[in-house]
């Protein structure tokens, strides 16, 4: 086998998190990996068959899955026999800041020589900061669309030049001088590259490692896949990096860039041969305009796509495009998140409808055969205040009671944790958007995830809801939306009940932990009265919250061609 030109290793959030007392709560209730966010971004995917399809070796490691399921595994073992061109770890999300640094700090430590590329939207916005106090990492590539870029570092490391005209590269000279080449390459369309889930199949025969290239830890369970259907945003909703003034200003794209109707359903057909599960399209179709949505879904219908398809809105839609949804699939659910019941705190976010155009939205899907309709609320808006909170589990009750009696409507509520993402509007003018922010640099996103609890990992707070009030009002709000799915029907009783037992102890230890860190500064101290909520620790950490079990989506899911990842693996 040829020697790899690059490895992509995805980290766990934090990296030690097998032998750390930390209290996660509800950081990852709205995905479906866990805590530690073993979910590797789905850039591991194009940038691996870009690479692949232009001559170079690529192996993707998901160092997160592996520490998940063995308890044993040593990530210093493997990277000591590891030996590829170049090592590239993800620092998309900024929960990652840990993991991903000390992952590149271990690459240091047994390959010397061997370059470390760091790259996805947070190492992009704190690159200089990774440059100047991050030895151990030698690049950042910036942006949104780094295969081409890559591909030119790589021919760059592997022909000893100095990378001087490789676009989007932050990078340091032989005097130890960072340079900072402009951020050009961003691509109109993202046709020019692939998610293609066969080159990951390839990869796994290739490097006859499985559990490295699991997107996350239960996918073989449920092999849920996703597609983007675009870059950027035309919305600016307060929280979200992803916004269009976050993408305008940091990320140098100032209007989406869209994946063709033909070539996105070509990647559809591409998974269809390999899983039978939900196909979730990324980002709402429509942001490219009433035409290009409609050409998605002929497309879809023309090709004759089997996947049930998940679609996400981001606005309330008319019936007519349901309608057109519905007639296109052969099974879709759907997605929306009003944010809040409150519309003044919802437009004050940057959502644009009105609860009469949420409730037509929903009336539209169940009339035309939504398999399942997922609402979401958030806590930790601009003048959302505890009561809000309470008010917006309680209109989930009342859209239960109009629209949810057959079992296919579904209200979420959770925290914004763990932080305020940077590039958008409340983390860069938190006091105009009525913001409290706790930490600014990476270094100090880093060392707030090295913290016993949750609620220690907030980067923020409001004016309105201190950030014990979040913490209080979010298990509140969990335990009274866990009782409204018990009364209409979402939940065994049975499963109801351990829910409510979990969630009333994740909030007593909770307080407890909070107590301990405020009261306690002397560290000794600390540990030991930390290592006696242990138990109960691991014990709320394992347990399944009750979001998680109403995130999956009612369609029968399985892997085709098993046979050959079972040779692979001899037993899971």
């Amino acid at each position: 086998m040829p020697k790899p030109d690059l490895i992509l290793l995805h980290a766990p959030s934090i990296y030690d998190f097998r032998d750390n007392i930390t209290l996660y709560g509800p950081i990852s209730d709205g995905v479906p990996s866990t805590p530690i966010f073993e979910l590797f971004p789905i850039g591991f995917i194009s940038i691996a068959e870009y690479l692949e399809r232009n001559g170079f070796h690529v192996r993707i490691v998901n160092l997160a899955v592996k520490m998940l399921r063995d308890p044993a595994f040593s990530v210093e073992r493997l990277i000591e026999q590891l030996d590829p061109t170049a090592f590239g770890i993800d620092l998309h999300w900024l929960v990652h800041s840990h993991g991903s640094l000390e992952v590149a700090k271990i690459i240091k430590k047994y390959h010397p020589n061997t370059p470390t590329i760091l790259g996805g939207l947070s190492s992009t916005y704190f690159h200089r900061e990774i440059m100047a106090d991050f030895p151990y990492v030698d690049y950042v590539m910036r942006g949104d669309s780094t295969e081409e870029p890559l591909r030119r570092l790589l021919q760059c490391i592997e022909q000893q030049r100095t990378p001087n005209e490789v676009p989007n590269l932050t990078w340091r000279d032989e005097t130890g001088k960072t340079r900072i080449n402009h951020l050009t390459w961003v691509p109109e369309t993202l046709d020019d590259v692939a998610t293609d889930y066969a080159n990951i199949i390839n990869l796994v025969k290739k490097h006859r490692d499985v559990t490295g290239n699991l997107p996350f830890e239960n996918w073989l369970n449920y092999p849920i896949t996703a597609l983007l259907t675009c870059k950027g945003c035309i919305y600016n909703c307060v929280i979200c990096g992803g916004s269009c003034s976050a993408y305008k200003k940091f990320y140098g794209r100032s209007k989406p860039a869209f994946k063709s109707p033909e070539k996105l359903v070509e990647e559809m057909k591409t998974i269809e041969q390999y899983v039978k599960a939900p196909i979730f399209l990324l980002n709402d179709i429509r942001l490219g305009g009433k035409n290009h949505a409609e050409q998605i879904l002929r497309a879809i219908r023309m090709e004759g796509v089997d996947n049930p398809v998940i679609f996400e809105l981001f606005d309330a839609a008319s019936s007519k495009f349901i309608e057109l949804v519905s007639n296109s699939c052969s099974s879709y659910s759907l997605e929306i998140s009003p944010e809040s019941h409150d519309e003044v705190v919802r437009g004050l976010h940057g959502r644009p409808f009105t609860n009469r155009g949420l409730e037509k939205t929903l009336q539209s899907a169940l009339k035309y055969n939504c398999q399942k309709l997922d609402v979401f609320f958030i806590i930790g808006l601009p003048r959302q205040t505890p009561q809000s909170v309470i008010d917006s589990v309680e209109y989930g009750r009342t859209l239960l009671e109009k629209y949810g009696k057959d079992g296919r409507l579904h209200p979420f509520i959770l925290p914004n944790t763990p932080f305020l993402d940077p590039g958008s509007l409340a983390f860069e003018d938190p006091e105009r958007y009525g913001y409290e922010r706790f930490f600014t640099s990476l270094s100090e996103h880093r060392e707030a995830l090295t913290n016993p609890s949750w609620i220690h990992f907030l980067n923020y707070q409001t004016k309105w809801m201190k950030r014990s009030e979040i913490m209080e009002v979010t298990y509140e709000s969990l335990h009274l939306l866990n009782e409204i799915k018990r009364e209409y029907g979402l939940i065994d009783p049975a499963k109801a009940e351990k829910f409510a037992e979990s969630i009333q102890l994740a909030g007593t230890v909770t307080r407890l932990i909070d107590q301990i860190v405020t009261s306690t500064s002397d560290k000794e101290k600390r540990r030991i009265q930390l290592q006696r909520v242990k138990e109960e620790v691991d014990a709320i950490n394992r347990s399944s919250t009750y979001l998680k079990e109403g995130l999956g989506f009612p369609f029968e899911a399985k892997i085709k061609k098993m046979a050959v990842i079972k040779s692979l693996l001899g037993k899971f």
